[in-house]
């Protein structure tokens, strides 16, 4: 019977370097700085001997593992797909292994998710966070994510969708001025009582997508009507809930925006059920336009998610590359998109490219 092959541990590597334990550790840890005489000696029984733990090995001696996390509230939402996959498109040209982390939305899941990375060898992370900056109890944790170190080396994390604080580098989209412009489209069109179903305001993007309305309110000086706004949580069934409760209110509405494409199509199914067309009676807009928009011939704003991902992944090289680059904020605008339900009749054709 052919004799089991014993794996390859550090003793191994020890004593084919002829150097101790702790030094092989020191070595592919980075605790301790040891001499380039002995980093080699290390390096090569680890070649020798095709030892490898963590991918650490294969990286050491260019100081990178060529790995990067993507932390996003969900796998499953239809808005991070194609940002997801125009990151790990790059990456791939780049030599890069992408890994993809989901918070659920969930603030103690994330923390635990970037504790977790801290221990890892990666060379960066892309965070699309649900931390509320304005919440005082978020404060050091924010901060940490300035500094995050593997072994005093530096972990650049760059955010996406949020901008947490001014020293992290962004790929954001400017929300306020994104509800500005479905407001405007609504305005044009000969809509006045504008009702928003909103982002949840836990979120950054949802405290900035409500400013967008209410400063929409005063340009145009219509009264703002505390009927009119109520806040959802993205998903589809929410949209259809705040709608019934604003039809039920009595308030008159010719017009609504929502804070994303799911829950306008919830809001739109509200309003059919209750008999009234679209858009004759109330002209609906969604947001991000996902591709179900396309299908069911609905506005919105157009969020450039493939750009998002593209600019983001090449902020973190940039900072891979140089740790004490200055900050930079990319601020993308977020484009108006016509079609039935709000313009009857516009011709437009079906996103058969983004499933």
């Amino acid at each position: 019977m052919e004799k089991e092959m014993k794996p390859i541990g550090i003793k191994d590597v020890a004593k084919t370097a002829g150097v101790s334990i702790s030094t092989v550790s020191h070595v592919l840890n980075g605790t301790k700085p040891v001499s380039d005489s002995l980093r080699k000696r290390v390096m090569d029984a680890v070649e020798e001997l095709h030892y490898e733990v963590n991918m650490v090995a294969k990286g050491l001696k260019s100081g990178r593992t060529h790995n990067i996390a993507v932390v996003v509230n969900s796998l499953t939402s239809i808005f991070f797909p194609p940002l997801l996959q125009s990151i790990q498109g790059d990456a791939d040209r780049l030599g890069y292994t992408v890994t993809v982390f989901a918070t659920g939305g969930e603030l103690n899941k994330e923390q635990e998710l970037i504790q977790m990375l801290k221990s890892l060898w990666i060379d960066g992370i892309i965070l699309s966070s649900c931390a509320d900056t304005a919440d005082p109890a978020n404060v050091s944790y924010l901060e940490e994510l300035t500094d995050l170190k593997i072994n005093g080396h530096p972990i650049p994390l760059i955010c996406i969708e949020s901008e947490l604080n001014t020293r992290l580098d962004a790929v954001i989209v400017d929300d306020v001025d994104g509800i500005f412009t479905a407001f405007n489209h609504l305005y044009d069109i000969g809509r006045r009582h504008i009702a928003y179903i909103a982002a949840p305001f836990a979120y950054n993007t949802g405290k900035l997508r409500k400013e967008g309305y209410l400063a929409s309110l005063k340009k145009y000086n219509l009264p703002f009507n505390s009927r009119l706004i109520l806040e959802g949580d993205y998903t589809p069934v929410s949209g259809y809930e705040c709608m019934k409760t604003i039809l039920a209110s009595g308030e008159m509405i010719d017009g609504l925006i929502a804070g994303n494409d799911q829950m306008a199509i919830g809001a739109m199914r509200a309003a059919m059920d209750k008999g009234l067309k679209i858009p004759e009676d109330i002209a609906v807009i969604g947001y991000d336009d996902n591709f179900p928009a396309s299908l069911i011939q609905m506005s919105s704003i157009n969020i450039p998610k493939e750009e998002m991902g593209k600019m983001a992944l090449e902020l973190l090289m940039r900072r891979i590359e140089n740790p004490n680059a200055s900050r930079m904020l990319i601020r993308l605008n977020g484009d108006l998109v016509v079609r039935n339900s709000t313009v009857a009749g516009t011709k437009s054709t079906w996103d058969l490219e983004n499933w």
